[in-house]
């Protein structure tokens, strides 16, 4: 990412983080790399609310800020709180790179939780946090009211495979000459529209500039634990509602055009029927097989399933968290 040069960009001193959260500073085991003395400390949104605690989980390299939208719309029904993982945006990076594994992460939503005097909680998490949460339903069930998984209920082993196969990724970053830094946060909505989402949103750009780059250990750790650790699904008590993209060529390769691009574009398309539908179906169909008390709905959508389509993920949360499912 771009972040540390955008930082001195003389848009940002004009630029305000307009979510209506208070920012905490939590400390949890371990030691930090910066300052071997001082604890690890996570940074913590919180949007206020005073009904049932929901606890929002981001996926690999983000941040609680991704959910700067989201949050305060749930906060006027549940106590809404944001957690950033260690080694990601501005909570502490860890001295022991080991403690970035699941065991370790979910003890830190634990900590979060007694810190904040929460005794049981909802946990909403995107991609990758799925294993966050599916590790802590299992080993604290008591701690936990009801799980979501925010287009985190796929598969993850296999995933390199699936991508390598992928005719057309990354999508190209459109980037300003170098020296023009007033056109610099202008540049990078366009590229969020026009080659990487298709809309733009004040939590994306939270999340995408103005938090620092996840350290490279955290994410090959818990990337590479995720894949090799099997979901413990069987062991998840709570219901569990997943919310889950059903991609199509145009979701997931936006930076194509299909006329430009024709000849990529048709390759894209068998990709995603023949690959990638296929990966995903498998994963759901485990997680319905495996979680006692699950239930799946697929949504035409992208990865960042809350933010495309952020009504019907705000109804669908509304109606499941508040319900007695």
């Amino acid at each position: 990412m771009l972040a540390a040069w955008r930082r001195t960009d003389g848009e940002w001193a004009r630029w305000t983080d307009r979510s209506p959260h208070r920012v905490l500073d939590v400390p949890v085991s371990g030691r930090a790399l910066d300052n071997p003395a001082r604890p690890v400390h996570l940074e913590v949104l919180d949007w206020g609310g005073t009904g049932r605690a929901v606890v929002l989980l981001a996926g690999l390299g983000g941040t609680a800020h991704i959910y700067d939208d989201l949050g305060p719309q749930l906060a006027d029904s549940f106590r809404a709180i944001g957690i950033t993982r260690r080694g990601h945006g501005a909570s502490s990076r860890a001295a022991d790179t080991t403690t970035y594994s699941l065991d370790p992460l979910t003890a830190d939503i634990r900590t979060v939780l007694d810190s904040l005097g929460i005794r049981k909680a909802s946990l909403v998490a995107h991609s990758i946090a799925g294993a966050e949460i599916t590790r802590f339903a299992a080993r604290w069930p008591d701690r936990v009211d009801k799980l979501v998984y925010l287009d985190a209920a796929h598969d993850f082993g296999g995933m390199d495979t699936l991508f390598a196969a992928n005719p057309s990724w990354p999508p190209r970053r459109a980037l300003p000459a170098r020296g023009t830094h007033n056109d610099s946060l202008n540049a990078l909505r366009r590229w969020g529209k026009q080659e990487r989402w298709a809309y733009w949103s004040d939590a994306l750009e939270v999340d995408q500039v103005r938090t620092s780059q996840a350290d490279s250990f955290a994410l090959r750790v818990l990337g590479r634990e995720t894949e090799l650790h099997p979901k413990e699904y069987r062991a998840v008590r709570a219901p569990a509602l997943a919310l889950s993209a059903w991609y199509s060529t145009g979701t997931w390769f936006v930076h194509l055009d299909p006329l430009r691009d024709s000849v990529t574009w048709q390759e894209a398309s068998r990709w995603t029927e023949s690959q990638l539908r296929p990966f995903l179906a498998r994963g759901h169909q485990r997680f319905l097989d495996q979680i006692p008390n699950g239930r799946l709905i697929r949504l035409d959508g992208d990865h960042y399933i809350f933010v495309s389509r952020e009504e019907r993920t705000l109804a669908e949360l509304r109606d499941f968290l508040g319900g007695d499912n």
